[in-house]
C-alpha cells in the first residue's frame, strides 16, 4: 500500500463542472475518482485507512468518511468488514475513460516533435543492434552459457551469508575500484590461468564490459580521437565508443588476427580495442608475431591496447592462451574482462586491470560514475572464488561446453556439408559458419526469428553492412551451443536447416 496518498486531493477548488467544487469531501471524492479512473490507483488496491488518511491529508476524519461513502454507493470503491477500503475491481466507467485518455496520449505523442538528442546519444544509437530479443534465450543464442548447470543454490547460501554478519565494507562500501577480498581473488585467478601480470590493486570491478569501455573511453579519448576496432568485431564495442566522438577506424582480421600493418604511423588511433585469444565472431587468434608487432606499435605512438578476454576461459584445443597484457612491458594494456558468461548474464559484473598510471584516474571517475559498485554480489563472488567453486565450475563446463561444441560440428558436417561450412576456431560459446548457397545471411537470420530460432547473421558484425561499399561482405551464421543439451541441439538443428532449405 502507497504511504502518501496527498496527490488526491485538488489543492484549488474543482470548476466548470456544476458541482460544489469548493466542498472539502467533494474536493477528495473527485480526486479519488479520477485518479481510480486514468489508472492511478488500480482495481483492487487498498486505501489507507480513513483516520490516517485524513491526518496525511489535514481534513477531518468525517470529510474522508463521507467521500469512501459516496464512492462506494456509485461502486468505485469497495468496503470489507475489518480489512478497510479497496478500489473495486468492476468499475462504471474506468474502460471508457481510459480508452479515451490512452488515444489521447497516442494522439499527443504523434503530433508532439521528437526530442532534441546529444550528440553523443545520436553517435551511440547509429550502432544500434538488429538482433532478437526472445524473452527467454533460444538456440543459437552465441552468448548463452548453461544456466541449468550453475550452482544457484550455493550461490543463495553465499548471498545469505554475506548479509548474515556485514562487514564494514558491505554497509558502507567506499573504494570505487570495489571490494578488496574479490579483487585480490580476481587477479590471483588473472595470473593464474591467463599470465595477466597484475595485483589486485590493479583491477576494478565493473558492471561488465559495456561500463568498462565507457570508462575507458572517457578517461582517454577525445572528439575526433582514432579508436581502431576489429572488423569484424561486437557491434557492442562500437556504440560505446562512438558515443565518445572518437572516429572509429575498422581494421580487418584474417587467419592470424588483427592486420597490425593496417594501422597507421602517420595519423595513429588513441586506442586499439582487440580480442587476441579469439576474434568475435570469426574465433581467429591473433600471432605471437602479430602480438609483439601491435604492442610495439602502441609504445612507439603513445597509443592503448584494450584487450577484450569475454570468454577465454573456454578453449578446448589446448591449455587457455596467455594474455597479450601479460607479454606488456610497457604498460599500454588496459585488460577487459567479465563473469556473465562463465556464470550467468544477471550477475552484471566484470573488471578491468589497469596500468599503474591510470589507477588513480579510474578511481576518482567511478566516483562521478555509479560511485561503488553494488557490494552484495561482489561479496559472494569473492567467496566463490576463495572456496575453490569458481575454477570448478569453469572445468566442469569446459567438459561439457566441449563435447557440445563437438555435437554440433558433427551435425554440420555429417548433415549440412553442402549448406555450412565452419570456419577454424579452437574455443569459445559458438561455432562461425559460412553460408554455401549464396543465400542474404540477414534475410535468413529474419527467417529465422520467425521460427524462433536466435541464430546471428556474420555480415552484421562487419562495420559496413552495405551491400554497395563491401560487395565481398561473407555470408553466414553464427550458432551457440553452450546453452543447450545435445538433445535440444540436435532438435533445433533440423528446424535452422529445415528454414535454410525452405528458400523464400
Amino acid at each position: 500500500m502507497r504511504s502518501d496518498f496527498t496527490w488526491i486531493y485538488p489543492s484549488h477548488p474543482a470548476s466548470g463542472d456544476g458541482t460544489n467544487g469548493d466542498t472539502a469531501y467533494r474536493r477528495l471524492y473527485l480526486g479519488i475518482r479520477q485518479a481510480i479512473l486514468d489508472g492511478r490507483l488500480h482495481p483492487g488496491e487498498k486505501l489507507p485507512a480513513s483516520r490516517d488518511l485524513a491526518k496525511s491529508l489535514g481534513v477531518s476524519r468525517n470529510t474522508v468518511v463521507t467521500s469512501f461513502d459516496l464512492l462506494a454507493s456509485e461502486g468505485y470503491l469497495e468496503t470489507r468488514i475489518g480489512a478497510g477500503s479497496f478500489v473495486a475491481s468492476s468499475l462504471p466507467d474506468r474502460e471508457m475513460t481510459a480508452t479515451t485518455s490512452h488515444k489521447r496520449r497516442d494522439q499527443d505523442h504523434k503530433s508532439a516533435p521528437p526530442p532534441r538528442l546529444s550528440q553523443s546519444a545520436i553517435r551511440m544509437l547509429a550502432y544500434d543492434r538488429r538482433f532478437p530479443r526472445f524473452r527467454v534465450a533460444r538456440p543459437f543464442n552465441p552468448a548463452t552459457p548453461d544456466l541449468d548447470a550453475f550452482p544457484f543454490d550455493l550461490w543463495a547460501r553465499l548471498l545469505r551469508r554475506s548479509w548474515r554478519a556485514p562487514t564494514l565494507d558491505l554497509t558502507i562500501p567506499v573504494d570505487p575500484l570495489g571490494l578488496p577480498k574479490l579483487r585480490d581473488e580476481v587477479a590471483k585467478w588473472l595470473r593464474q590461468s591467463r599470465g595477466v601480470n597484475c595485483d589486485a590493486d590493479q583491477v576494478m570491478i565493473v558492471s561488465g564490459a559495456q561500463q568498462a569501455l565507457d570508462l575507458i573511453a572517457r578517461a582517454l579519448v577525445d572528439p575526433g580521437d582514432i579508436i581502431a576496432t576489429e572488423d569484424p568485431g561486437y557491434e557492442g564495442i562500437r556504440g560505446v565508443l562512438a558515443a565518445s566522438g572518437a572516429k572509429l577506424l575498422p581494421i580487418p582480421v584474417d587467419d592470424e588476427g588483427l592486420q597490425v600493418d593496417q594501422l597507421s604511423p602517420r595519423d595513429p588511433a588513441r586506442i586499439v580495442v582487440t580480442t587476441p585469444s579469439r576474434n568475435y565472431p570469426l574465433g581467429t587468434t591473433l600471432s605471437l608475431a602479430r602480438r609483439l608487432a601491435l604492442l610495439q606499435w602502441a609504445d612507439a605512438n603513445d597509443a592503448w591496447i584494450v584487450e577484450d578476454d569475454y570468454d577465454s576461459d573456454y578453449r578446448y584445443d589446448g591449455p587457455p592462451l596467455s594474455s597479450l597484457q601479460g607479454l606488456d612491458r610497457n604498460n599500454r594494456v588496459i585488460y577487459v574482462g567479465t563473469f556473465s558468461r562463465v556464470m550467468f548474464p544477471g550477475i552484471r559484473l566484470g573488471y578491468l586491470v589497469l596500468p599503474a598510471a591510470l589507477i588513480s584516474v579510474f578511481r576518482g571517475m567511478r566516483g562521478f560514475a555509479d560511485g561503488v559498485p553494488a557490494p552484495t554480489a561482489q561479496a559472494a563472488l569473492a567467496e566463490f572464488f576463495a572456496e575453490g567453486h569458481f575454477g570448478g565450475h569453469v572445468r566442469k563446463m569446459r567438459l561439457s561446453y566441449g563435447e557440445r561444441r563437438a555435437h554440433l560440428r558433427n551435425l554440420i558436417e555429417t548433415h549440412a556439408p553442402d549448406m555450412l561450412k565452419i570456419l577454424p576456431s579452437d574455443g569459445g560459446l559458438h561455432l562461425c559458419t559460412r553460408l554455401m548457397n549464396g543465400q542474404d545471411d540477414v534475410m535468413l537470420q529474419e527467417r529465422m526469428i520467425t521460427a524462433q530460432l536466435d541464430c546471428r547473421a556474420l555480415s552484421s558484425y562487419y562495420h559496413d553492412k552495405s551491400e554497395k561499399n563491401r560487395p565481398d561482405l561473407p555470408q553466414g551464421l553464427v550458432l551457440g551451443f553452450a546453452g543447450w543439451k545435445k538433445n535440444m541441439i540436435s532438435q533445433s538443428f533440423d528446424e535452422l536447416i529445415d528454414v535454410i532449405r525452405r528458400k523464400p
